[in-house]
C-alpha cells in the first residue's frame, strides 16, 4: 500500500473524463490513448486516470461498455466519480471530452485544494455536450476551468476538421467498426431531441453558422444523398437545391414544434428566421425520403430502431446495405471530435 500511495504522489496526473455509450468517438480517443501511451516516451511520464462521468448511462455502465468493446486497456486506470480520489487533481493535466455530471461529487472532486496544472475543454463554452447541459455539469465545467493555472478551450468547428474517412477507419480495430458504421446510420436518420439552443443547429447551416461550425446532422446527410443517389439535385449543389415536397416539409415542421424545446424563441434570440431553419430541415428530410431511409415521420436518435442492439444483430437489411456498401467506399462523414481534442492535449503537454 505505501508503494502505491509513493507512485501516485511522485507521478504526473492525467485526468480524462469522458461519456462512452453516448457516441462512439470517445472509445475511439480510449483506444488511441492506451495504444499511444504504449509507445509515446512523453505520455509513458503519466499516470492515466479515465473517470467516467454520469448522464444518460450510468458511469459503472460506462466502464462496463469499454471493457466490451475495447477489452483490457492496460495503461488506463477506470474510476466511476465515486471512486476516484480527488487529491488525484493536483497538478493534474485534465482533459473534457465529457459533461461533468459527477453524481454528487463535485466539491470532493473540483476543489481548491486540489486545482490542475491544465484543464482542456474539447468544445465550444455555453454551446458543446461536453460544456454540460445540466446547470450543474455547466457549473462544474466553469469551477474547474477557472480553478486551473492554464485552461484552454477547443471549439467546436476545430473539433469538426477531421472525419472518419476510409483511412481513418483502417488504423481503428475491427471491433469498433460496425460500431462506428450504427453511429453513422443513427447519425443519419436520428434527429436529435432537446432544448433548442443545444441541438437545432445540427440541421441547420444558418443555425450553425452562428456557432462558427459546420450543421454536422445536415452535412452528414448531404455527402451521403451525393454518395448514393441518381438525382440531378446530387450534381448541382444537393440539398442547399433539392425540390421539397409537402411530406418533407410536413415531418420538418413536426420535428420543430414536438421535439425542440423553444424551438421559436431561440431562432427569435438568434435573430434567424424559423421558416429558413425549417427549409433545411425539409431538405434533409427530402433527401432521407428520396432514399428510401424515411416514411413518414421523423425518426429521434434514441428510437429501439437506432440502437447497435439491433443494428449489429443483423436483423436491419437497410442497414446492412448501407455498411456493406456506402460506409465502406467512402467512410463516415462523422467527425471523431474526442480523437482530435485528445490529439491536441496531447501536443499542449508535450
Amino acid at each position: 500500500l505505501y508503494t502505491i500511495k509513493f507512485e501516485q504522489v511522485m507521478a504526473c496526473q492525467m485526468v480524462i473524463f469522458t461519456d462512452p455509450g453516448e457516441e462512439i468517438d470517445d472509445e475511439i480517443a480510449l483506444w488511441k490513448l492506451n495504444s499511444l501511451a504504449a509507445s509515446n516516451v512523453e505520455l509513458s511520464k503519466y499516470t492515466i486516470n479515465v473517470v467516467t462521468v454520469g448522464g444518460k448511462v450510468n458511469p459503472q455502465q460506462r466502464i462496463d461498455r469499454c471493457e466490451k468493446i475495447l477489452g483490457p486497456l492496460e495503461f488506463l486506470r477506470f474510476f466511476t466519480p465515486d471512486d476516484f480520489d480527488g487529491a488525484l487533481m493536483r497538478d493534474s493535466v485534465v482533459l473534457l471530452i465529457g459533461p461533468l455530471e459527477l453524481s454528487g461529487n463535485s466539491e470532493r472532486i473540483i476543489s481548491l485544494d486540489f486545482a490542475p496544472k491544465l484543464v482542456v475543454l474539447a468544445g465550444s463554452a455555453n454551446a458543446s455536450v461536453n460544456w454540460g447541459k445540466t446547470p450543474a455539469a455547466q457549473q462544474n465545467c466553469k469551477s474547474l476551468l477557472d480553478l486551473a493555472q492554464n485552461s484552454v478551450i477547443i471549439d467546436s468547428a476545430t473539433l469538426s476538421s477531421q472525419k472518419m474517412t476510409p483511412g481513418f477507419l483502417s488504423e481503428l480495430p475491427e471491433t469498433l467498426l460496425p460500431r462506428v458504421a450504427a453511429l453513422t446510420w443513427r447519425f443519419l436518420l436520428g434527429r436529435a431531441k432537446g432544448p433548442a439552443r443545444f441541438v437545432a443547429h445540427l440541421v441547420s447551416p444558418s443555425l450553425a453558422a452562428l456557432k462558427g461550425r459546420p450543421a454536422s446532422n445536415y452535412v452528414a446527410v448531404d455527402s451521403v444523398y451525393q454518395a448514393l443517389s441518381k438525382d440531378s439535385d446530387a450534381c448541382n449543389g444537393a440539398l442547399k437545391n433539392i425540390t421539397v415536397s409537402d411530406k418533407a416539409r410536413e415531418i420538418a415542421e413536426s420535428y420543430s414544434s414536438h421535439c425542440l424545446e423553444g424551438f421559436s424563441d431561440f431562432c427569435s434570440d438568434v435573430n434567424v428566421d424559423c421558416d429558413i431553419v425549417i427549409t433545411e430541415y425539409s431538405q434533409v428530410m427530402e433527401a432521407l425520403l428520396r432514399l428510401g431511409l424515411y416514411e413518414d415521420s421523423v425518426l429521434i436518435s434514441d428510437d429501439p430502431m437506432l440502437q447497435d442492439d439491433l443494428l449489429l444483430s443483423g436483423s436491419c437489411e437497410k442497414f446492412n446495405k448501407f455498411q456493406e456498401g456506402v460506409f465502406k467506399d467512402i467512410g463516415s462523414p462523422l467527425p471523431c471530435y474526442d480523437h482530435t481534442a485528445l490529439m491536441k492535449f496531447i501536443e499542449m503537454i508535450n
